[in-house]
């Protein structure tokens, strides 16, 4: 600290001491002041960052809940923002993982092995992005069918899986125009099928033709009936 002058008189000057404490005293004021600004701009800075570590952290989570520990720890995670899928997170194994969603409150975390990335994801990716401006289920639905004709989305390969495994799995039905849980699921992808292509007897698979150009074989781990309301998010 700097010690105190003694006091002036009355109509005394100050001499060329006073005046450089007076100076010295002035910088120190003004460097707090900047240190001080510095300080909020960082905070300012920084809170952007905060907010996007915070929310690709609960991704993260959501997305994790599509499979099984051995898959989701070394799994890359994609987030979808701003009309399309980033990655967030860097994989160590063939499967990727994210939250497919709509704006009706489709909510199904999903994890994606290598096949289904190349030929299923693109789909789901397309299909996101219209919904999310704006476009119907059935608009939608027709654009998928125009775009696999004009070449621009790819059918199934062989051994497309896609885990959907979360217990708070919901998804909008276009038809009752109500948001519906979903049970705990695998999918299996194929090139366009007919329903007859299997013969299917067990009461917990079933073929899923929601896709003009693709056929989904799903297999039920849990019961539907075991989903009630306050079971999802």
């Amino acid at each position: 600290r700097l010690a105190l002058l003694p006091r002036k008189k009355l109509g005394e000057k100050a001499s060329s001491e006073d005046a450089i404490f007076i100076t010295i005293n002035k910088g120190i004021q003004k460097g707090k002041t900047m240190k001080n600004l510095m300080f909020v701009l960082l905070l300012i800075l920084s809170a952007p960052l905060f907010a996007q570590e915070s929310s690709n952290k609960s991704v993260i989570a959501m997305a994790s809940e599509a499979a099984p520990d051995n898959v989701t720890d070394n799994a890359a995670i994609m987030k979808f923002q701003n009309g399309d899928f980033y990655t967030i997170r860097e994989g160590k194994n063939n499967f990727t993982c994210m939250v497919i969603s709509d704006p009706q409150g489709r909510y199904e975390p999903s994890c994606f092995n290598e096949e289904a990335m190349r030929s299923v994801f693109p789909t789901y990716q397309y299909q996101m992005a219209m919904l999310y401006k704006g476009k119907s289920h059935a608009e939608v639905s027709a654009l998928i069918e125009s775009e696999f004709k004009k070449g621009n989305l790819p059918t199934a390969e062989h051994g497309a899986l896609v885990y959907m495994m979360s217990p708070n799995n919901k998804g909008f039905n276009p038809e009752t125009k109500a948001l519906e849980p979903t049970p705990i699921h695998q999918m299996y992808y194929y090139p366009k099928l007919t329903n007859k292509t299997f013969s299917l007897s067990s009461k917990g698979v079933f073929m899923w033709q929601g896709y003009p150009h693709l056929t989904a074989l799903i297999v039920v781990i849990d019961d539907e009936g075991r989903h009630s309301e306050h079971e999802h998010r």
